[in-house]
């Protein structure tokens, strides 16, 4: 067992993990622009869908994402079991927008947020094209995304493509990709399809009501579909009547969303709502239903963050700090907390953002620079003393975390 505990053993979980995970993301400058480009298009996608962007922001978030003039909207629903649990095959934003990046270098594509089981495309360029090319790119497009994510993720996912639009205009795209997973069950559905049986384009503003609080209570993602639909559905009425219609519905879901927990009742203050309500009009008032919608069912998936308090991360923060040093894998750990490799490297990346072997690799590395920065211990001694075998490998890793090799590391330090 290594001695390394007096250094780290005293620093608290929550100190403990914060600072591997900067010290990671601020070790791969390439990795961490990707990761903004992604948080930035998640923003945008959220605002220009769900929250309404101002007019400023739009030309901000065009500048900054080279957003073209026109552009259609692209849905990917995966299929619930893969989103149902940590030990499932969940999908990884960051991980779906890199390999889109990757299929598409020459497409002006932003990725949007996991919002249930969906991920927004909005997909932009210069000029409109004649609907028939538009349905030719479209459907190739969705189809390569396809083979893609089951390749890669092994994920199912229904694909509804929207209608070309400006991007003033997006939202009109946003629906009819939705319009068209709703009303049909194809893998890959263009939006003029959906609506050549009229039968199938029908819709029950009470049936879709039923099935929205039906949905909510039991968590399924369809209530998104049933909300989106109705919130288009009355976007012709007037004002007063929007407010009554959407309180309403606001009011109904959150008593959907309690009637099976009782004991995590969220409170919802209807009065403020309402006089929010008050003081909108048009899409204001839609953008307000959806922010609120959103925050009563919970739909937004969370951000990346650590969870402190999952036994199985304090039991791994201990073994790293006790084991660093000693020839360890991700099968010993995972043997020491008493579960299975496979469930407990998905556990490690949802509850702390990273893979086990950068946890590992980062450990390994801060505490080198501790015993490069107060000792007189060479470097091939000190890559022995934090568990590698190879101070040539040991070399590379410290250059791909710190950007220097260690010689030049304790080379800066005596400057």
């Amino acid at each position: 067992m290594s001695n390394s505990t007096s250094t780290m053993g005293s620093t608290n979980s929550k100190e403990f993990w914060e600072s591997l995970h900067l010290d990671i993301l601020t070790s791969n400058q390439k990795a961490m622009q990707e990761d903004y480009r992604s948080f930035i298009e998640r923003s945008f996608i959220f605002s220009l869908l769900y929250r309404g962007c101002h007019p400023l922001e739009l030309i901000g978030f065009r500048r900054i994402l080279s957003i073209k003039e026109n552009g259609y909207i692209m849905i990917l629903k995966f299929s619930e079991p893969q989103l149902s649990g940590i030990g499932e095959e969940a999908v990884d934003e960051f991980d779906i927008h890199q390999s889109i990046r990757r299929l598409f270098p020459n497409k002006n594509i932003c990725v949007g947020p996991l919002i249930m089981n969906r991920i927004c495309l909005l997909i932009t360029d210069d000029d409109p094209v004649a609907d028939q090319l538009h349905k030719e790119l479209s459907l190739r497009i969705a189809e390569e995304l396809s083979v893609e994510l089951k390749q890669h993720f092994h994920l199912d996912a229904t694909i509804g493509i929207g209608s070309q639009q400006n991007i003033n205009t997006i939202y009109s795209s946003f629906i009819a990709a939705l319009s068209a997973q709703y009303h049909w069950n194809s893998e890959i559905i263009y939006y003029q399809e959906s609506f050549q049986d009229d039968s199938n384009a029908h819709f029950d503003y009470i049936l879709a009501e039923q099935h929205l609080l039906e949905s909510i209570r039991l968590r399924k993602s369809e209530a998104y579909d049933y909300f989106s639909l109705m919130m288009d559905s009355i976007r012709a009425f007037s004002d007063a009547t929007k407010r009554n219609k959407i309180l309403e519905i606001l009011v109904l879901s959150n008593h959907a969303m309690t009637l099976d927990s009782q004991n995590d009742i969220k409170f919802i203050n209807y009065t403020g709502i309402a006089e929010e309500l008050k003081d909108l009009k048009g899409e204001e008032l839609i953008e307000n239903a959806y922010r609120n919608f959103i925050l009563i069912t919970s739909y937004v998936k969370p951000q990346s963050n650590i969870d402190y308090s999952n036994h199985i991360v304090k039991a791994t923060k201990e073994y790293l700090e006790n084991h660093y040093s000693e020839d360890i894998s991700l099968e010993d750990v995972a043997e020491q907390v008493n579960i299975s490799p496979q469930y407990f490297s998905k556990l490690i990346k949802k509850t702390t953002g990273f893979n086990f072997i950068d946890w590992l690799s980062m450990l390994r590395v801060k505490k080198a620079k501790e015993l490069l920065t107060n000792s007189n211990l060479t470097v091939k001694e000190v890559c022995f003393m934090v568990g590698y075998k190879d101070p040539n490998y040991f070399s590379r890793i410290f250059k791909k975390r710190i950007g220097i090799t260690p010689s030049e590391y304790i080379y800066n330090m005596k400057r």
